[in-house]
């Protein structure tokens, strides 16, 4: 143990060291130099770098003649990062020896510094096809120095780098004979600086005149093979461009089933005309037929799965394009972490049959999670579950999820196909039961789902599908709002959904944005005891600022009307505002109109808009600043002394919509946010800048949750 901590603390005594070192040279009474394990370290010769500076840039190698035994490999070494110092800071002849001296323990290094070369501009002579501006920008230390009319030093491997840089810039420009060579400014007496002057002989620029195809060429082929050939001639002749030919014809041809074409694509150059022929051989072989497809590595996966998700077919001609797809659909099944497709001669390498041979290497495929968590009315809450992402080796998910909160347990079992009858639409059937106590009543529930999900383009999600529900409402504080309502009532409704996501991170997104629209219908013809038509809409974007900092928008809004003679909405499906992950000047549910003994009523719609700027400071801690702003309606309304929720259902529709846009609530305040891989741990303080008091609004609240507002 104690071996370790020396091990540890020297390298920290070793950088003392060399800062001591630093101030011990400016000292009159101490000699410059270095004590390490009992040598002397000197230098001599240095005037244009403080000691302090040759030191530390050694500091890793003096760190290895320490600990390795006082190696003179390790002294060349650090005679070398000096040296590399010196042609860093415009040193172009600088030289540092270094004498090693056992018998006293002594090591003289001895600098020879030369001229220092600084540069004050670039000047390019000879780019008449390719400006200056383009040019400079491929070196940007050297554009920026130049643009704020600052001396620069002179660093070979820089000014060498450019150079490749412009080379390959006019390579592909088509200059085939490009040549470039840097001149250097005299170093003597450069105090004020020089010019680098960068020499170029652009030579001829070349175009494509022709590509000619040499060999087999199947007449099923020819309209394709034209369009490869006369795309390209005229335009500038880039190298890759016999890559891009190469390819072009490849694919054409092993799509054609010439699995085994052989292809060789080479240049003629007309130097006088500045001329390129390409020239494309090709020896296409025999067409081949899969003979048949073998399946390897799949210990848990059934064989018919992984056959059903091919285009490619036993007898079928080979194609790239299936090939291609084959490895795509097999990845996007999630079960594989390795995909591997190939072809196999059957009666030789160039057999007119083959066999494709797939091998995949399965991932794991059954989880167990367990996620404490908090929230601010909550408390304590624990979720688990259990996921397998392959049933019987069918590709089936089978899915057991739990929580338990101080407010609240559910459990839901679901089943869910993605490749219902072979397509790429996912059907599930999950099953739940809840219990939770709100604020205003407590609601159990049980029941099942069905429903169908397909991504439609990239990120772009749509759901449909039916619910029904059995639901029982107890403990209802909101008496008042209650009259001729049901407490025990079922529910079957169908739904629809269209979803995009493109955020870059679920807990802690930068760029990118989530947007959906959601629409229920429940009418007692579904198999339900209630009617209403609801829907829900919102959109969170985030776009990150200068300095590391994001900005994140949300707006969410929701109507539920009732219809088919209802006359109002059950206190359990109205929407509710308030609280962690909305308006945050407000405890849970607390915003929007109360009943006499000041307990929530709910509403009929809501609405949520929150800006919130947020920067990390270190890797796990960020903070934010947030403004929230949310309502409830009917608001405060009352006709004939009685909230609209309790009256005709005409008369809850017209105040619904009056009070859509009025009485607006708002939250300021702050957050901090430790991140957590189940998300962040946040805290928000957010005070109430128009409290009323006639509401018995708080004057600020205080949240603590797992996982940020939005």
């Amino acid at each position: 143990m104690f071996a370790r901590i020396v091990d540890r603390l020297l390298p920290l005594v070793l950088l003392f060291g060399l800062l001591l070192g630093q101030v011990c040279a400016a000292r009159p009474d101490n000699p410059p130099g270095l004590d390490l394990a009992g040598w002397r370290l000197e230098l001599s010769g240095n005037q244009g770098l403080a000691e302090g500076q040759l030191w530390a840039a050694a500091q890793a190698e003096l760190e290895v003649f320490r600990s390795q035994g006082q190696t003179a490999s390790a002294i060349d070494d650090a005679a070398f990062q000096m040296e590399l110092l010196y042609r860093h800071a415009g040193y172009p002849a600088a030289l540092v020896d270094y004498e090693l001296r056992p018998e006293s323990q002594q090591v003289i290094f001895t600098v020879q510094e030369g001229e220092r070369l600084m540069l004050r501009d670039l000047v390019l002579q000879g780019n008449e096809g390719i400006g200056r501006d383009r040019l400079l920008a491929l070196e940007p230390s050297f554009q920026q120095a130049i643009d704020q009319h600052r001396h620069f030093p002179y660093v070979a491997e820089t000014v060498d780098s450019l150079l490749a840089s412009i080379q390959a810039l006019y390579l592909a420009e088509g200059y085939l004979r490009i040549k470039a060579q840097a001149e250097l400014p005299d170093p003597t007496g450069n105090a004020d600086g020089g010019n680098l002057r960068i020499i170029l002989q652009e030579g001829p620029r070349f175009t494509i005149s022709e590509v000619r195809l040499d060999g087999d060429r199947p007449p099923e082929l020819q309209a394709k093979l034209d369009e490869i050939t006369t795309a390209l001639p005229g335009t500038v002749y880039q190298r890759r461009q016999k890559l891009v030919v190469r390819t072009a014809l490849r694919d054409c041809y092993e799509n054609a089933g010439y699995a085994n074409a052989r292809i060789v694509v080479s240049e003629e150059v007309d130097e006088a005309k500045g001329l390129v022929h390409l020239v494309a051989t090709v020896d296409s072989g025999q067409v081949v037929r899969l003979q048949g497809i073998e399946v390897s590595g799949n210990e848990r996966t059934a064989t018919d799965f992984i056959l059903n998700r091919l285009p490619l077919e036993p007898g079928g001609l080979y194609s790239l394009d299936d090939k291609r797809e084959s490895f795509s659909q097999l990845y996007k099944t999630g079960l594989f972490s390795s995909v591997d497709l190939r072809l196999i001669g059957v009666d030789g390498q160039n057999s007119g049959r083959q066999t494709m041979q797939i091998e995949v290497e399965e991932r794991k495929a059954r989880e167990i999670y367990l996620e404490p968590g908090w929230g601010s009315y909550e408390l304590l809450r624990l979720k688990s579950g259990y996921k397998d992402s392959n049933l019987f080796g069918s590709g089936r998910i089978l899915r057991f999820d739990s929580a338990l909160s101080t407010m609240g347990r559910s459990l839901e079992v679901g089943v869910s196909d993605p490749w219902f009858l072979g397509s790429d639409i996912t059907v599930g059937l999950p099953f739940h039961y809840r219990y939770r106590t709100e604020p205003a009543f407590t609601m159990e529930t049980s029941g099942a789902d069905l429903y169908l999900l397909k991504t439609i383009h990239k990120k772009v999600t749509i759901n449909a599908g039916y619910q029904y529900s059995k639901n029982a409402v107890s403990d209802s504080k909101a008496d008042a709002d209650l009259l001729g309502l049901a407490t025990n009532y079922n529910t079957a409704s169908l739904s629809g959904q269209l979803t995009r996501d493109t955020r870059d991170d679920m807990f802690f997104p930068t760029t990118g944005y989530r947007g959906n629209v959601a629409l229920a219908i429940a009418r007692p013809e579904l198999g339900g005891t209630i009617s209403y038509n609801r829907l829900l809409t919102g959109v969170r974007y985030f776009t990150p600022l200068p300095g590391g900092a994001i900005v994140g928008l949300r707006f969410n809004t929701g109507v539920i009307l009732p219809t088919g003679g209802e006359q109002s909405i059950p206190v359990a499906e109205r929407f509710f505002n308030g609280g962690e992950s909305s308006v945050r000047s407000f405890q849970a549910s607390q915003l929007g109109p109360r009943d006499a003994s000041g307990d929530p009523l709910g509403g009929t719609a809501f609405s949520t808009y929150s800006v919130e700027w947020r920067k990390k400071f270190t890797e796990e801690l960020a903070w934010s600043l947030f403004c929230d702003l949310g309502n409830v309606a009917p608001n405060r309304t009352l006709i004939d002394g009685q909230s609209p929720l309790a009256l005709d259902a005409d008369t809850l529709i017209q105040a619904t919509w009056r009070d859509y846009l009025s009485d607006f609530r708002s939250g300021l305040g702050a957050g901090l946010q430790y991140m957590l891989p189940v998300g962040p741990a946040r805290l928000d303080l957010a005070v109430n800048p128009d409290r009323d008091a006639a509401r018995h609004e708080s004057d600020y609240v205080l949240h603590f949750s797992i996982g940020m507002a939005f």
